[in-house]
């Protein structure tokens, strides 16, 4: 049994199902803009930059929203306005609110034995409609959005930030997500155990301990 105070959830593909999210989302923004989904591995090379830049420091949140579709857009040779575009896509994203199977039972199960806390690299106004729309916020004594903060994970100051927020202890928290270059390596570098859940079954030296299921992580933490 892990014992600790305060659980610190990632939101995308850890509890929010994300790949669902996206890809619906993605699917309306398509048949509005009268583009082919066969074009969607392009979106997502895009895509797949500017995170990684955004997580290195190199853009901000806000340039991100507007540069995965310039390039985009850029890619398939169109003229449309990535801003307005990108604007779209958030709006549609939020509005798609998806959980993964099984994350309101873990929630549930949790709340009552520790604090939950949100911890986020998403778009605030995307994240915060998702929450609202999911009906997720009665989980959550707080909600952290690196965008709100101005660090994003794995940066160090974003985890200290939290801390200090919640008046905690690293011994007392405990990071919980998917991402092995956010969640995991933010943990892991801010001197603050973790679980590395992946549902693929993937395993992390650089956590303190993985699962592939919220069974296994509810015995951890039961």
């Amino acid at each position: 049994m892990i014992e600790k105070k305060y659980l610190l959830f990632d939101a995308d593909n850890t509890l929010y199902d994300f790949s669902a999210t996206e890809k619906a989302a993605l699917s309306r923004l398509f048949r509005k803009y009268e583009i082919s989904e066969s074009l969607l591995p392009v979106y997502h090379e895009g895509n797949r930059h500017c995170w990684k830049t955004y997580e290195e420091g190199g853009i901000t949140l806000e340039e991100l929203e507007t540069e995965r579709f310039r390039l985009f857009i850029e890619a398939i040779g169109r003229s449309d306005d990535p801003a307005i575009m990108g604007c779209d896509y958030s709006t549609m994203l939020g509005e798609e609110g998806i959980m993964i199977d099984g994350a309101l039972e873990t929630l549930e199960a949790l709340k009552d034995r520790y604090s939950i806390s949100l911890i986020t690299n998403g778009i605030a106004k995307v994240q915060k409609e998702r929450i609202r729309r999911t009906g997720t916020a009665r989980f959550y004594d707080r909600v952290f959005i690196s965008q709100e903060i101005g660090y994003a994970k794995p940066d160090t100051r974003f985890f200290n930030y939290v801390l200090s927020e919640l008046k905690a202890s690293r011994d007392e928290c405990l990071v919980i997500g998917d991402s092995l270059t956010s969640d995991i390596k933010g943990a892991k570098d801010s001197g603050i155990e973790s679980v590395y859940i992946s549902f693929k079954g993937d395993i992390s030296s650089d956590a303190t301990w993985s699962v592939s299921s919220y069974n296994e992580l509810l015995r951890l933490l039961s």
